[in-house]
């Protein structure tokens, strides 16, 4: 049992069905992982480095790795959620191009809204993360590519202002049934 009804699922019915089972199981990973990511990323950037350099580097592996499982997860549960809602997956890329119908319901259309302006956000931090982390993968393959330093402040400013914008915006999106009007 949850602490939050975090589904539209009413039906007591749709709920007992496998693919609703396994949703509820990836959402539960995705939280996880992602939570981790957020806190590791947010202790790496407000805990200064000169306190214990060790840890700082710990922690910076961790955010890696959990950044890395975030992006797979996100990925599997962005499409079954997508089939779950019976949406296409191009109208959450595109999210100037959702139209409210006059039979939807007003919530729903803004929880869509919301919903695409989220997996941009999440999209936008998880790519420059991965942008930034490209020299050291490269290193480790036996290559040295290296960004100029200017593309890198550039890179780290942009995934800090997409991942302090998509806090409030995922926190919103999931807690958004909890707040029905």
């Amino acid at each position: 049992m949850s602490f939050f009804k975090l589904t539209i699922a009413e039906d007591a019915q749709e709920k007992r069905t496998q693919s609703y089972q396994n949703l509820q199981a990836i959402l539960g990973a995705l939280l996880i992982v992602l939570t981790l990511t957020i806190t590791s990323g947010f202790w790496y950037l407000l805990v200064p480095h000169d306190v214990n350099w060790n840890a700082s580097q710990s922690i910076m592996v961790l955010h890696l790795a959990a950044g890395l499982c975030s992006t797979i997860m996100f990925m599997v549960f962005f499409f079954l959620h997508l089939k779950d809602k019976k949406v296409q997956w191009w109208q959450f890329l595109t999210p100037w191009r959702i139209k409210r119908k006059e039979s939807a319901n007003k919530q729903q259309w803004q929880q869509r809204v919301l919903g695409a302006i989220l997996t941009w956000l999440l999209l936008g931090a998880l790519l420059t993360g991965l942008y930034i982390t490209f020299p050291a993968i490269s290193f480790h393959f036996g290559t040295v590519e290296l960004h100029g330093y200017g593309l890198q402040k550039i890179l780290n400013a942009c995934h800090q202002s997409l991942s302090i914008l998509m806090v409030p915006v995922f926190m919103w999106h999931m807690l958004w049934i909890v707040l029905k009007r």
